[in-house]
């Protein structure tokens, strides 16, 4: 009687278990999720420095820097394809792989249009649930502005490239959903300006930058996402990785600069500046002013040497505070492609417009800023 009452609960357990089996598991959140936006229709693309990163992805998720952390890319390149978001992860020997997830329409532009972003964000947290989430934006750029000359064309570059289609920096802002990314590192150049850290402040809590244009090639992410998949992300040595990648070379290719920015004091800087262009010093001339163009539109300036030109002297220790508080690390090399020499005395790891310097759509487009808005207004 024991024994078939002992067989009897054992069937029953394993029923149990087995119906159990057939309800879907809940996925388990990621310490991590990354999501790099990358957006190759365009030169990057056509150089296959897509592809070159992604390659340099692999070997980083092969070698296992992922550590609890997900990967997953969207990105749409040259060649007509649409595009894709698919997760890079480690089978079961270990290998990289890709594993598509969803394919999206590929109307020209659709790429650089707050929609298109917004809905990749909403479906990598449906797919891919984290505690915590960081944001790789991976293309063409010139920063805040439409256009890096002083012509009347619009550029055509500012965020992103999508076959000649490109987003402002308001778009960009409009369609990255507040709350969601702990951190945003733009591999992209030029936009280390305090313009866009201050548009982008209420999206993420850390940003990263170049203020400089920088090599096609980008960060090497075989050595960039270890540490950005470490608990917290190591932004600081993800970018000063990729400064000792490019500082170790030699002539033009040494080339590099970055800054790490906490978003949390943008509010702080805003306020002391706003103070500081009401009672501004004239600025007699731009002449000895650092200048991160390089091209002879000259109009992103180190952001710290022009403030403290202007500052009325009781307002120069204040606005060194709160930069100091808001600028965690900055790194440069010597020169930027053997054309400008970066003083170190003047380089503060954020660039920052004057007005007048680009007339035309960049002057105008520049009122559109929640920057202009919070200093100038």
């Amino acid at each position: 009687m024991c024994i078939l009452r002992l067989w009897t609960a054992l069937m029953v357990a394993l029923m149990l278990v087995s119906c159990g089996s057939d309800e879907p598991q809940p996925v388990q959140p990621a310490r991590r999720t990354i999501l790099v936006y990358m957006v190759a229709s365009n030169t990057l693309g056509s150089n296959e420095r897509d592809l070159q990163d992604l390659d340099e992805m692999d070997r980083a998720v092969a070698q296992g820097a992922l550590d609890g952390c997900r990967l997953l890319v969207y990105r749409v390149s040259t060649g007509g394809e649409a595009p894709a978001l698919f997760e890079i992860k480690q089978d079961k020997r270990g290998a990289a792989v890709h594993e598509a997830l969803l394919s999206y329409n590929n109307e020209k532009g659709a790429s650089v249009t707050p929609a298109r972003i917004t809905q990749v964000v909403t479906d990598v947290k449906e797919l891919a649930p984290a505690r915590e989430y960081g944001l790789v934006l991976w293309s063409h750029g010139t920063g805040w502005a439409r256009s890096i000359t002083t012509k009347s064309a619009i550029g055509t570059k500012d965020f992103g490239q999508d076959n000649g289609v490109t987003m402002s920096l308001t778009e960009l802002a409009q369609g990255i959903p507040q709350g969601t990314f702990e951190w945003i590192y733009a591999d992209v150049c030029y936009m280390a300006c305090v313009e866009v850290a201050y548009e982008l402040r209420n999206h993420c809590r850390y940003f990263v930058g170049y203020p400089t244009e920088i090599p096609g090639r980008g960060m090497p992410y075989d050595l960039t996402l270890p540490q950005l998949c470490k608990s917290p992300a190591n932004l600081v040595g993800s970018c000063l990785a990729t400064y000792n990648f490019y500082n170790a070379m030699t002539d033009q290719n040494r080339t590099f600069s970055g800054v790490v920015v906490d978003c949390s004091h943008m509010g702080e800087l805003a306020d002391v500046c706003r103070r500081i262009q009401s009672r501004a010093k004239p600025l007699e001339s731009l002449s000895g002013l650092q200048c991160y163009n390089l091209n002879s539109s000259h109009f992103f300036f180190d952001f710290l040497q022009y403030y403290k030109t202007i500052a009325p002297d009781d307002l120069q220790g204040e606005l060194t505070t709160i930069y100091n508080n808001v600028v965690i690390e900055k790194m440069a090399t010597p020169t930027i492609f053997n054309r400008f020499l970066i003083d170190p005395a003047h380089f503060s790891g954020l660039s920052t417009y004057i007005k007048g310097t680009s007339p035309g759509v960049n002057e105008n487009y520049y009122s559109e800023l929640a920057w202009n808005k919070a200093v100038f207004e």
